[in-house]
């Protein structure tokens, strides 16, 4: 990276309800890695904000922009400033969980704005990636598969390229992910990768 130059901002959104979780904890070290290779990092966690699920009100048609005034502006500004994005969630019934997921169909107006208004996504130029990162506490692993057609279209939506992804299963098994030195740091590395590649 030349110095002078803002650095890239890698996003971290993540959809556990649970704070301290463990999708929580993998995100901040996907981050890690990130800063690590030159990165601006920040983090929402969708537990804390305050915002509801689409109501397809058809506010955003003419605009591409959300008529809704609540805690998702924040995010739609962060998503159009930023260079990648990590998003995480737990998977709940085969799929994302509830906040994840509501905050997904928010990007209704990201899909208008792309697919009907032709309008720009991002402030950056250059190609933006996305990785998905979740966990689960059985041990079947096709429910990552069975949420990954959501955060596709999420991340096609809002101008993101599915780059990579980090899935960890048997969360509820011992020993407990804080103590799983290789999934932390293959979690670390991503982060690196997704600005040195």
């Amino acid at each position: 990276m030349n110095t002078g130059q803002k650095p890239p901002l890698v996003l971290g959104i993540h959809g556990s309800p649970r704070r301290g979780s463990n999708t929580e904890l993998l995100m901040a070290q996907v981050l890690a890695g990130a800063a690590e290779a030159g990165a601006e990092t920040e983090a929402f966690a969708l537990r804390e904000l305050r915002f509801s699920s689409c109501r397809h009100c058809g506010g955003c048609d003419r605009t591409g922009r959300c008529v809704v005034r609540d805690d998702m502006q924040a995010i739609y500004t962060k998503l159009r400033a930023a260079s990648h994005l990590v998003l995480g969630s737990p998977i709940q019934f085969a799929g994302v969980s509830g906040e994840t997921k509501a905050m997904i169909d928010r990007a209704q107006c990201c899909w208008v704005g792309k697919y009907r208004l032709k309008q720009a996504l991002s402030e950056v130029e250059g190609e933006r990636r996305g990785v998905f990162l979740a966990t689960c506490g059985g041990q079947d692993t096709k429910v990552f598969e069975q949420a990954k057609p959501t955060v596709r279209a999420f991340f096609n939506s809002t101008g993101f390229r599915y780059w990579g992804e980090l899935f960890e299963a048997d969360t509820d098994g011992r020993p407990p992910v804080a103590e799983r030195a290789e999934t932390l740091a293959e979690a670390q590395a991503l982060g690196r990768r997704l600005l040195e590649e």
